[in-house]
């Protein structure tokens, strides 16, 4: 089996680039991997903190081969996370039939490499497959049914927190941020779009707004008009720990996004036919239910999960009946 190549995209945290690389270099398949590193460059108006910061940050990259050989493309301008994202995908994939991506907050477990190469090479000619999360959500927030037979399901979002894609998919991506005003106009679209979580349509908003600098937005639009999905693991591969707000995008630091690596599962029973199972999509769809629960209710859903329980109090909405 060829390895994908790793791409991993670094700025301006030291810290939280060495775990990952820390982590990486442990993984299974790690020695015989090529790894691909892109530091973007320093903004135009950059304190003496940040300048530091960024040059930390390409030391801590060369220091140590971390994987069977590395590359390195050191930015001396600043590109920008949206761009310097969708570019170093786009030139690896010229060169390479498939590659893994990792940003500079996502450690991973041992199994992560051996996971994401064996979904690439089984997932190969499934062309309804745009991509591979290396991510699920906190068991709390959603967890598969106990009679299903597999360890990854089919999605209709892609979730970026260490992920993988193949060139002939990456190609069909339309960058294009002019197609809003069309799709906002038909409701039929909308709705169906929307079935990934009700927080796309306002976060897809906001990116052609230019009120952030995204790209993994449009990603998951592209699976949709595409008819593509995302294959998700059971238990997650990977923990974010840019919850501490030192990043660009960084998950928000109370929503209890991490994950016990230990529950990686070194040999997936992986999904032989793609299908949507209602039971997930309802569930994962639950999980991002924009409708807002009252603060007590949140509060003692909390108590409920120190405490080894579930949530007492759950939003339920379906797509599926």
């Amino acid at each position: 089996m060829n390895l994908a190549p790793i791409i991993l995209f670094a700025y301006n945290r030291p810290w939280h680039t060495e775990q990952v690389l820390a982590a990486l270099k442990k993984n299974q398949l790690a020695d015989q991997s090529h790894l691909i590193i892109f530091v973007d460059g320093p903004k135009a108006k950059a304190t003496a903190e940040q300048l530091l910061n960024i040059e930390e940050v390409r030391k801590v990259v060369q220091k140590d081969k971390w994987c069977g050989s590395v590359e390195y493309h050191i930015s001396e301008t600043n590109i920008g996370c949206r761009d310097s994202i969708i570019s170093g995908i786009s030139q690896t994939l010229e060169k390479y039939e498939a590659a893994i991506i990792l940003e500079d907050d996502i450690v991973t477990s041992p199994y992560f490499l051996q996971f994401m190469n064996t979904c690439i090479h089984f997932y190969k000619e499934e062309k309804a497959v745009f991509s591979i999360s290396g991510m699920n959500l906190p068991e709390h927030r959603m967890s598969l049914p106990d009679d299903y037979d597999y360890d990854v399901y089919v999605s209709l979002r892609q979730l970026n927190s260490g992920w993988a894609t193949w060139k002939d998919r990456w190609q069909k991506i339309n960058w294009s941020l002019d197609f809003l005003p069309a799709f906002l106009k038909n409701k039929n679209l909308v709705n169906s779009y929307s079935r990934g979580g009700d927080d796309l349509v306002p976060m897809l908003i906001e990116q052609v707004e230019g009120k952030t600098d995204a790209w993994d937005i449009q990603f998951t639009y592209n699976h949709f008009i595409h008819h593509a999905v995302s294959i998700l693991p059971r238990y997650s591969y990977i923990n974010n720990i840019g919850g501490d707000g030192s990043g660009t995008h960084h998950w928000d630091a109370n929503a209890d996004l991490h994950f016990d690596l230990s529950k990686a599962i070194k040999e997936p029973r992986l999904l032989d036919v793609i299908y949507e199972d209602k039971r997930i999509i309802n569930a994962f769809y639950n999980a991002f239910c924009a409708k807002r629960r009252p603060i007590w209710q949140k509060a003692v859903n909390r108590l409920s999960r120190m405490f080894g329980g579930e949530n007492l109090f759950v939003i339920k909405k379906k797509i599926y009946e």
